[in-house]
């Protein structure tokens, strides 16, 4: 292997190659942090380097951290390759047997609200909690679950799945980049289940952090092809780093398996509309509102309906489904409903109602009533 490593520098100049150098030799001596630190700087300097991200890969793969080696792997070999790293997930330690854990973490485990989809609360499927940490985080007392579980680390606990609780809890206090150093050491002894890589694209996605996010939730469907919620969230990661043909087929794969989910056909039909398809969108949108019975939801779903109506020109559609949904909800005083009378008024401006349009205008301020 280091005689691999050595043969790939040769082709590197100057500063990377000092660089590359010492991060080879911190790895001989143990250090393999600081030769990450090193390796980063290189990549720095040389993104489209293959050799570095071979390094790279390699190292993270030497601390457990499989989604980043399949990261830094994608940048040398190319993203079709993933199903060699899942092949070797699979067979490797870095798969074992689930423990008890709070690891389903359903309720906040959908980025699409960053997109303006409709969001859901997941079905939560835990096993029984006996232990204390585990029970205050099933009952929602967060802050005080964080507590116990950072005191049992301070008694000198490791168990990988103590790590990974604590970096649940911290990730509902929307302390995320705390979260991922609990969730790295959890990798770092062995443990990389679904439940981590979900959690852990979850707090990446919210840091911003798409393409690293991605690779979880791609090491993730390798594990749970049909999961309704991995394939959701990974849609939302390939429509943020702009591939959305792959972002489409997600989200009709996930909608194969969930024939009666309403939230994924307003998401299929949202990315649909992304793409430019805004007449398979209105059947999407359609077949969400007939599923949907939660009536703020429905609302939701016919208001992104609307804005793909506007798109396609179709003006008077739109027009009538707004003052619908005026009706039905009986608040023509328009105290809460600020985006219907801006809808509607941008409607009748582009019909040429103007004076209905500025007295529309006004509702949606709060200017009359």
């Amino acid at each position: 292997m280091v005689m691999g490593i050595l043969k790939g520098l040769k082709g590197l100049k100057g500063g990377i190659l000092v660089l590359c150098s010492m991060a080879l030799v911190l790895e001989t001596i143990g250090s393999e942090n600081k030769a990450l630190q090193l390796l980063r700087k290189a990549i720095n300097i040389s993104p489209q380097n293959r050799e570095l991200h071979l390094h790279a890969s390699r190292l993270f793969l030497k601390k457990g951290q499989v989604d980043k080696a399949v990261m830094h792997w994608k940048k040398a070999a190319g993203p079709e390759n993933i199903g060699s790293f899942l092949y070797w997930l699979d067979k490797s330690k870095f798969a074992p047997g689930r423990k008890k854990q709070a690891g389903n973490e359903r309720e906040k485990s959908n980025p699409w609200d960053d997109l303006a989809g409709v969001v859901r609360e997941w079905p939560v499927n835990q096993p029984i909690l006996n232990d204390v940490g585990l029970d205050l985080l099933e009952r929602g007392y967060i802050q005080e679950a964080l507590q116990v579980f950072l005191q049992d680390l301070r008694k000198g606990k490791t168990d990988p799945v103590l790590l990974f609780n604590t970096g649940l809890a911290l990730s509902k206090l929307n302390r995320h980049r705390e979260a991922q150093e609990y969730y790295e050491k959890a990798q770092n002894m062995g443990l990389n289940s679904l439940e981590l890589l979900n959690n852990k694209g979850y707090s990446l996605f919210c840091l911003g952090q798409f393409e690293e996010a991605q690779t979880c939730y791609e090491l993730a469907r390798g594990l749970a092809p049909n999961d309704y919620t991995i394939l959701n969230n990974l849609a939302a990661c390939y429509l943020k780093t702009n591939q959305t043909e792959r972002a489409r087929n997600c989200f009709l794969a996930a909608t194969k398996h969930n024939t009666k989910d309403a939230v994924l056909e307003n998401n299929l039909a949202m990315c649909l509309e992304m793409t430019g398809k805004l007449q398979d969108a209105l059947v999407h949108y359609d077949r969400a509102a007939a599923l949907e019975k939660n009536e703020h939801i429905k609302k939701k779903i016919m208001l992104n309906k609307i804005n793909c109506l506007i798109k396609l020109n179709r003006c008077q559609e739109a027009l009538q489904i707004c003052e619908s949904l005026l009706k039905e909800n009986g608040k023509e005083n328009g105290k809460n409903e600020f985006e219907l009378w801006g809808l509607r008024a941008e409607l009748l401006n582009e019909l040429g109602r103007t004076r209905e349009a500025a007295e529309c205008y006004r509702k949606a301020l709060g200017l009359t009533g």
